[in-house]
């Protein structure tokens, strides 16, 4: 028996090349196929010794990118938080995992961070994409918000951070971010959410992350957690006194 590890592409029946697939649909299909897009293995380990472990605290799972990744919460009396951040991940890739990271672990709140990779340009200038990112991230945190929803869990829903002014450098757009805000207050006024609102706790007059916050003009510093965290613990303790 020989262990043949001989990669094959398969266009479709009768095709040549990569037959009648465009260019963009074989990429995806062979991603999809072949590669951890939403980097479910980065947790699994771990999600498997949560799952087996005899911890009778609630658990709260902060789910989200960089910003959540880089977070060292403070301890919370009585509940368990788990950090499910992944750094440089976008809202469609959260939506594909949160079945892993969040479901699996039975928790009962999640905590939604995300959004700020959807706006960050790649291609073109940061207003072009604002719209485009505006419309994936309320169809995935409804999806999201869905999946919790139908699995018993609780949601609170955050604001980006501000980032910094140098549009260059952040590659982010101010109005874009402040649009989904927007839309996140208001899709949490409408389904009863908790409302996080960290963009007011970090920007500056101008509506900009300043410098003494995040040096880097998109990451929170060890001081702008500290602005952040008061209020995200203050309904996390809220949570956990209707839960009780």
């Amino acid at each position: 028996m020989t262990d043949d590890k001989t990669v094959y592409l398969r266009p479709p029946l009768n095709g040549t090349g990569i037959g009648d697939y465009t260019l963009h649909d074989f990429a995806a299909k062979w991603m999809m196929q072949q590669d951890d897009i939403a980097e479910v293995r980065k947790y699994a380990a771990v999600n498997e010794l949560l799952k087996a472990a005899e911890d009778d605290r609630p658990r709260v799972v902060m789910l989200g990118d960089s910003i959540t990744e880089f977070w060292e919460f403070p301890a919370v009396p009585g509940v368990s938080l788990i950090n499910r951040g992944i750094a440089g991940q976008n809202s469609s890739q959260m939506l594909l995992r949160f079945e892993d990271d969040v479901v699996a672990l039975s928790p009962f709140a999640v905590v939604l961070l995300c959004g700020t990779n959807d706006l960050r340009a790649y291609v073109g200038t940061p207003a072009s994409v604002s719209a485009s990112a505006l419309a994936r991230i309320s169809r995935n945190v409804r999806a999201m918000a869905d999946i919790a929803k139908a699995n018993g869990i609780r949601v609170l829903l955050c604001a980006l951070p501000p980032v910094g002014s140098d549009s260059e450098r952040v590659s982010r757009s101010s109005e874009g971010i402040r649009s989904v805000n927007f839309w996140l207050e208001k899709f949490a006024l409408e389904r009863g959410y908790p409302f996080v609102d960290f963009h007011t706790a970090l920007a500056d007059l101008n509506g900009f992350l300043p410098e003494k916050f995040g040096e880097d003009g998109v990451h929170p510093n060890k001081q702008g957690y500290g602005q952040m965290w008061p209020a995200l613990k203050s309904v996390i303790a809220t949570l956990l006194q209707n839960h009780s």
